[in-house]
């Protein structure tokens, strides 16, 4: 009898094909310098310490009162709200947001209040963080522990927590499969159910999702790694269609992306006004931040560096795939703050990888002297644990917080004490009379505090209100109370009450703080360092504006003495620096030099308070010393400083000191528009009128008066027009 081959059934030949495919390729999880793996472990454990502590501060996000009201709403109605319910201005109007997140902050909020609050966004950024090191060798380890500021940036206990989370993970997975054919896939439709229902950010997960089909598409075109990529992608395309049916498995269905086609509508103006949505300007006055290793803010251009590096060593190695999504990542953050910590992901993930497969190649080729591989990595460990300690105590002794522009919260658990807390509790003991007017900052806090008896009319939700309503707002900032425009607005909508919010961080209110201490229309009844609040004059108000009155230049702005602690020696400061900062709003400014001079003695190097000591010297005609105070906060950062000390400088007609100062603040400010137009008049004065024209429409590029914002920049449309008109006058002899 003659033998017959034994045959395999079909299905078992097609899994041992697939078997055999070579699909691992990942090399990030191979220690560089291997002996020392301890320093990976101890960079490990300082990338997670750094995360918590930077994490911790008080709760300070101008957004979080409207979600916490929206939280409250929705727990006490049983239902998610489809239109506008906490503004009178907006009532009506459709609003699609995510309400998981909204009532998990309420809860958590009704379970510790601002302190539990605080420990989660500690938690959260420690989280991200863990996530990025989930399978990183040391490289990405010290990437990590750099990107440490860039991460604490965005996860404070707001819904956008969770895209910041979310997100990680998304890059965590997805790349750590692509690179090995592991890993767990199921958990992708998960999270998206809870990211759609979280944040508005889920988009961020299906670009993710994108990236990785790019990546899987770069290793097709290759016939050596063509066979595993096609396994690959067959094991994750169930997976990746499930995610985006995921996104369906919300309260609005598909309507939800009409949110996000509305959201992008009104960031072509939030680019031009709002902080975390302009550019990064890279000028070789930012590039010296680089150096600066006590400033946590360097982190984001160490971060692009490396990036860049990375990116270039992929092309070298004929990895286009993923040189173009590291490249993706670092465009998206030169030109939006706010992506950072999606920046921070993908280049400690995507770049840590990339590097650290490229110093494994050249280990292997004994191209590393031997005492770099005994010692190199110990050293640089080490290197980065003084760096770490460093800013750790910057962070605990709040110095960072004092010194950062732009950051609102002190270190440790709790809430901030920015927003206008007495002012909004004097609104409520007195029963004033509704509708409210707030300024943009405070709409999220008076939304929450005020809620029931008092919707506000603004707040920072950009879907209900939309782009021409926000630019309305700014404008009625800008004018006189008892302008015709305010006086429409007032009857239109029934104002009878305006609330501004006066901490100098949030600056519209200070700024339009003396027009209403001036107004017919409008009398003050409160006034404190955070808050001041008006009272229509109408016969209906009469007898209790007769009683409540105050004098805005007669009220004391009293601060309470601190308890000894570096908290409350902090929050001190910043009471003190508050109160001199409306002094000076309100022309007092001799009372103004007491506070601040109180609140140098606490902190020395706060930009914003020697531009406010320099203010008040000037306005009392102490010219020397307030150059002196304008240059410290020129030195310290300060945007504001340039401006007052040009001024000063071109009364004094020391137009030379002027164009110099000009030249070198429009190459460090973040939105120069107006330095731009102040240098073309300077350049003017010293004949240089070519020089001139290239800095006019400088300012006309960088102007934020554009879109809907147009009709609030005709006087600064009117000045650019001006200065060419004379600079071209000067070119063309006979024309003067």
């Amino acid at each position: 009898m003659t033998g017959t081959a034994r045959k395999t059934p079909r299905h078992s030949q097609t899994r041992s094909r697939a078997a055999a495919l070579p699909t691992s390729h990942d090399t990030t999880a191979a220690p560089l310098w291997a002996g020392n793996r301890w320093t990976t472990y101890l960079l490990i454990g300082i990338a997670l310490l750094y995360a918590g502590l930077a994490g911790l501060r008080t709760v300070a996000d101008t957004d979080l009162g409207w979600q916490l009201a929206t939280g409250r709403w929705i727990v006490q109605h049983h239902s998610i709200p489809w239109t506008d319910v906490l503004s009178y201005t907006a009532r009506g109007k459709e609003w699609i947001y995510p309400a998981l997140s909204q009532v998990l902050l309420y809860g958590l909020f009704m379970l510790g209040g601002y302190s539990l609050l605080s420990w989660i966004g500690a938690a959260a950024c420690a989280g991200i963080v863990a996530i990025l090191l989930r399978r990183g060798a040391f490289i990405t380890a010290l990437l990590a522990v750099i990107a440490v500021p860039l991460i604490a940036v965005r996860p404070e206990p707001r819904p956008e927590m969770f895209t910041e989370l979310f997100f990680a993970a998304f890059v965590s997975i997805l790349w750590f499969y692509q690179r090995s054919g592991r890993g767990p896939l199921w958990l992708l439709p998960v999270l998206m159910f809870l990211w759609v229902n979280s944040h508005l950010g889920f988009m961020a997960g299906l670009a993710m999702c994108g990236a990785y089909l790019a990546l899987e598409a770069g290793e097709i075109l290759s016939p050596a790694t063509r066979l595993p990529a096609l396994h690959r992608l067959r094991r994750a395309a169930p997976w990746l269609g499930l995610t985006l049916l995921a996104t369906l498995l919300n309260p609005w269905g598909p309507r939800i992306y009409v949110a996000i086609v509305r959201q992008n509508e009104i960031l072509r103006i939030h680019r031009r006004w709002v902080e975390e949505w302009s550019p990064v300007r890279i000028t070789t006055s930012t590039v010296t931040q680089l150096f600066s290793l006590r400033d946590p803010r360097s982190a984001l251009l160490w971060l692009v560096v490396i990036a860049t590096v990375a990116i270039v060593i992929a092309l070298y190695r004929r990895k286009l795939a993923p040189a173009i999504v590291l490249g993706a990542a670092t465009y998206a953050v030169l030109h939006a703050n706010r992506f950072q910590a999606p920046f921070a992901a993908v280049a400690v993930i995507l770049g840590g990888s990339i590097l650290a497969e490229a110093v494994v190649a050249v280990e292997r080729k004994r191209r590393v002297p031997p005492a770099v591989i005994k010692y190199g990595q110990p050293v640089l460990a080490l290197a980065i644990v003084c760096l770490v300690l460093l800013r750790v105590v910057d962070l605990v002794n709040n110095r960072y917080y004092l010194t950062a522009p732009s950051t609102f919260s002190v270190f440790g658990p709790g809430e901030t004490i920015l927003f206008p807390e007495r002012a909004a509790h004097f609104l409520q003991e007195n029963r004033l009379p509704a509708n409210i007017f707030n300024d943009y900052n405070s709409g999220g806090y008076l939304a929450w505090t005020l809620y029931g008896a008092y919707p506000d009319y603004f707040d920072g939700r950009s879907i209900p209100f939309g782009a021409p309503f926000f630019v309305h707002m700014v404008e009625l900032l800008g004018e006189s109370p008892d302008s015709p425009d305010w006086q429409r607005e007032a009857e239109s909508r029934g104002i009878n009450t305006v609330i501004l919010a006066l901490d100098h961080g949030l600056s519209a209110g200070l700024l339009a703080l003396h027009n209403f201490c001036t107004s017919q229309n409008w009398q003050p009844v409160f006034l404190d360092a955070y808050g001041a609040v008006f009272l229509r004059v109408t016969p209906e108000t009469d007898s209790f504006l007769q009683h409540h009155r105050i004098d805005c230049w007669a009220v004391p702005l009293s601060v309470p003495p601190a308890t000894g602690s570096r908290r409350s020696q902090a929050e001190r400061f910043r009471s003190l620096l508050n109160a001199g900062a409306v002094l000076v709003a309100l022309r007092r400014d001799y009372e103004a030099l007491e506070p601040l001079q109180q609140a140098e003695l606490i902190f020395q190097d706060n930009p914003f308070l020697h531009f406010t000591k320099g203010t008040a010297l000037q306005d009392l005609g102490r010219f020397s010393e307030a150059e002196a105070e304008y240059l410290t906060a020129f030195s310290l950062g300060s945007d504001e400083a340039p401006h007052s000390l040009a001024r000063l400088y071109n009364k004094q007609n020391r137009h030379q000191d002027e164009l110099r100062i000009l030249s070198q603040a429009v190459e460090r400010s973040a939105r120069p528009y107006r330095l731009y137009v102040a240098l073309g008049y300077a350049q003017l004065a010293m004949d240089r009128p070519q020089d001139a024209l290239n800095s006019f429409d400088r300012a006309e590029e960088e102007s934020p008066y554009v879109y809907e914002a147009a009709e609030l920049g005709q006087g600064y449309r009117t000045r650019i027009a001006e200065g060419r008109l004379r600079a071209q006058q000067m070119l063309t002899p006979g024309q003067q």
